[in-house]
């Protein structure tokens, strides 16, 4: 394939266009089924997604860029378990310390586990909008500036006057990959939301007994799923990687799903469908 005649398909642009609506999309879907079915709150929706970006892309990030760039960056970055051990323990901290201090935040308001549920619908669709919403907008409109201006188009949305290497291998990937290959952002994203509202009944327990006990497990099994996905990547495809995260999901599911009923059969509802915000 010639550089210059690069084009990235139609359907290819179209699949990344529903893949960035769903993860705006679903979380809002979901946070409706838990406000009206289970009667959370919204305010613990947007908690979430204020939680999320604050702990996870900036203190976190702050972190690790500290660590990697450190003395000891170079070892780490070097040796896959060490890596995955790393950033596993980092994204179950700092996340689950800061779903721990929103729902402390928040218990003075909290009717009930059914408020977990939202947090985690918020915290898990910002995460899907920053990471893979915003990856496929961007991703379009390179592609819009690849399809009409060809590499010079595509260079001057990058901001530069010729493209490097990577830049290249990545506007070729975008060319070549199978439209339905970008579906599995969405699935990941999926499952990744399931996991946050999973971990967030965990940490509400945590917060309403004053158990560092549930706190600690939320940790380890955040770190879990993170640490077994990045190793995971380094020896299976993608197919592989996302059946791993969907194990954890599934088993996450039925562990919340049996704190969930034993929190609400001590805390029963009796606020009208829809009251509070």
């Amino acid at each position: 394939m010639l550089e210059q005649t690069w084009t990235v398909p139609a359907s290819s642009m179209a699949v990344m266009a529903l893949v960035g609506a769903f993860t705006l999309l679903f979380p809002l879907a979901l946070g409706i089924v838990f406000w009206r079915r289970a009667r959370g709150r919204w305010r613990f929706f947007w908690m979430g997604c204020v939680v999320f970006p604050l702990f996870a892309l900036g203190l976190e990030g702050a972190v690790n860029r500290a660590v990697l760039y450190g003395p000891a960056g170079g070892t780490i970055a070097g040796n896959l378990g060490l890596y995955a051990l790393f950033g596993g323990l980092m994204a179950g901290l700092f996340e689950e310390c800061g779903r721990w201090c929103a729902l402390r935040l928040g218990k003075r308001w909290a009717r009930g586990p059914q408020d977990a549920l939202m947090y985690g619908a918020g915290h898990g669709g910002i995460e899907a909008a920053l990471l893979a919403g915003s990856a496929m907008l961007s991703n379009l409109l390179v592609c819009f500036a690849l399809n009409e201006g060809g590499l010079a188009g595509a260079a001057a949305l990058m901001g530069a006057e010729s493209l490097t290497d990577a830049q290249t291998a990545a506007l070729a990937s975008l060319v070549t990959t199978p439209a339905g290959m970008y579906l599995w952002s969405a699935f990941e994203r999926a499952v990744a939301i399931a996991i946050h509202v999973s971990l967030s009944v965990l940490v509400y327990r945590a917060v309403q007994r004053n158990r560092a006990r549930w706190l600690l497990l939320a940790v380890l099994l955040h770190a879990g799923v993170d640490a077994s996905s990045i190793a995971a990547a380094a020896f299976l495809p993608i197919a592989g990687v996302e059946l791993v995260a969907l194990l954890w999901a599934a088993g996450l599911v039925l562990l919340a799903r049996k704190i969930y009923f034993l929190e609400k059969g001590e805390n029963p509802l009796t606020f009208p469908q829809g009251e509070g915000v």
